[in-house]
């Protein structure tokens, strides 16, 4: 099994509504992209300087089946969304 985890750092301006959208359209693809096995979206609640944002915590079968997600055209139109509104994210994968 592959953990995918993605943090993500809002831009200045993006709004709360703007925020909310893009969490709504993560979670939205759990039931749109059957390779995902489980998915977990959450906002920072410590807010140190150095936190990001929103994090998503997602499970895969296999590491090809994260790349087939990266590629499926639901998730490229949330990468789009993530481009205009955010001004960091980072990842990693990992087997457990």
């Amino acid at each position: 099994m592959i953990r995918h985890i993605v943090f993500f750092k809002f831009k200045d301006n993006a709004t709360e509504a703007d925020q909310q959208g893009l969490i709504d359209d993560l979670l939205a693809l759990k039931d749109k992209i059957p390779l995902i096995k489980e998915l977990e979206v959450g906002t920072d609640v410590a807010k140190k300087p150095n936190s990001f944002d929103l994090a998503l915590n997602s499970v895969f079968n296999t590491l090809a089946e994260v790349g087939e997600y990266a590629v499926h055209p639901e998730h490229v139109l949330v990468v789009e969304k993530v481009n205009a509104l955010c001004k960091e994210r980072a990842s990693v994968d990992f087997e457990f």
